[in-house]
């Protein structure tokens, strides 16, 4: 695990990470896309739809533990972030040659490979990122730290869906796919040159306490976890099925004018996690979450029943309330869990917590809409009710530390 011990060394793991959360959050920002984009051209069922996404998020939640435990016994998160890109990049590759080379049943079952692939990549970053800023940066600095670098995976968002509109008139949208998954090995390379010196950092491999699963699940982290799962479910759930809720329902269409509310949802997270990062240094960092978790309900209420104008107001608060999680979540886990087995505590709420509710979230609306795209937004007005219920949970929490402030990279 990379230690941090100067002011030089803080900022270059802040870039690295940062750069990787860009490249991570962006390239999956394309598998809702891609599934809108096969269930428009290709004309494919709610229900293909669905099974396409359960295996993107179950993958990821399957094996999320066991690369937390890999990375706290290994000592080298940053690598094993490298390969998680990779795999995103190999599976965007892979999407491409499925959809411009292949039909009917082989082309579906090409995209379920790939849907796994994504998912298997997709569960490296949060956790081991995570991991290295709340190492390097202690107690005093890690929601600050965890909040830049979390704004850096939204402005991955925000970019990717008009890039990606801009570059089909030059490559085709499934060549879209391509040029971005050559883009993320080229990442991949560059964060695996920028930790070629985590073999001299701390070696945690030695440590028997490092990814100790029994000691990782203190009451504390079992709690934000289960909470995290729900509250997965009722965001992930709105997010995995917006683009095809705006091409379906609001009759936007699979063009350029998707990529604008896409871009504004995605933008507000820039703001949101930032703000959320300085608050969990300063607030009780429970009631900083609940404040996220009624903010998301509240907006997507007004986004569905709102004029045009608080709609798309509603839609920016709905991406800053929402996409606060990466600062809240894994800064109350450091807050629970022991410090030698900080990614697999991270594993634990972020892999199995989020990304497992996220399994059950693409599920959820089309259980509720009765596989009919025209009913997603009555989905989603249930979607809103489970944010408020789940709210009632937090007081179960044990009460977080709480550090006074202190320079990021002092």
């Amino acid at each position: 695990m990379p230690e941090a011990k100067t002011h030089a060394d803080k900022v270059r793991y802040l870039t690295l990470t940062s750069l990787a959360h860009f490249i991570n959050d962006g390239t999956t920002f394309f598998i809702p896309i891609i599934m809108d984009y096969i269930s428009l051209e290709k004309n494919v069922s709610p229900l293909w739809i669905t099974a396409l996404l359960t295996v993107f998020y179950l993958t990821s939640t399957l094996l999320s533990t066991v690369i937390g435990r890999l990375a706290d016994r290994s000592g080298r998160p940053g690598t094993l972030i490298s390969v998680g890109l990779s795999l995103l990049s190999v599976g965007l590759l892979g999407f491409y040659f499925a959809v411009k080379d292949f039909h009917g049943l082989p082309q579906l079952l090409l995209a379920a490979f790939f849907s796994a692939t994504t998912g298997l990549g997709s569960a490296f970053y949060h956790p081991l990122g995570a991991s290295i800023l709340q190492f390097s940066f202690g107690d005093g600095g890690k929601g600050r730290a965890l909040g830049v670098n979390g704004a850096m995976g939204s402005l991955g968002r925000t970019l990717y869906p008009g890039l990606f509109f801009v570059l089909a008139a030059f490559f085709t949208k499934p060549g879209t796919f391509a040029f971005f998954g050559v883009v993320g090995l080229a990442a991949a390379a560059v964060i695996l040159t920028g930790f070629r010196d985590e073999a001299r950092g701390v070696n945690r491999a030695h440590d028997t306490r490092a990814g100790n699963i029994r000691a990782t699940l203190t009451r504390g982290i079992i709690l934000l976890a289960i909470i995290g799962f729900l509250r997965s479910i009722a965001t992930q759930g709105v997010i995995s099925w917006v683009p095809i809720y705006f091409t379906h329902v609001r009759g936007l269409g699979f063009n350029s004018s998707l990529g604008v509310p896409l871009t504004l949802m995605y933008a507000a997270g820039i703001v949101g996690q930032v703000a959320y990062g300085f608050m969990v240094e300063r607030f009780e960092k429970r009631w900083v979450l609940a404040s996220a978790f009624l903010g998301s309900a509240i907006t997507l209420l007004g986004f569905l029943f709102g004029d045009a104008y608080v709609s798309i107001a509603s839609l920016f608060g709905f991406g800053f309330f929402t996409f606060s999680g990466f600062p809240l979540f894994l800064s109350l886990a450091s807050d629970y869990a022991p410090r030698e087995s900080s990614s697999s505590a991270n594993a634990i709420v972020w892999g199995v917590g989020i990304s497992g509710g996220g399994v059950l979230a693409p599920i959820i609306p089309t259980i509720l809409s009765a596989g009919n795209y025209a009913l997603l937004g009555e989905a989603f007005l249930w979607l809103a009710a489970m944010n408020i219920i789940i709210t009632l949970l937090l007081p179960l929490l044990p009460k977080p530390q709480r550090h006074g402030k202190v320079n990021m990279f002092g």
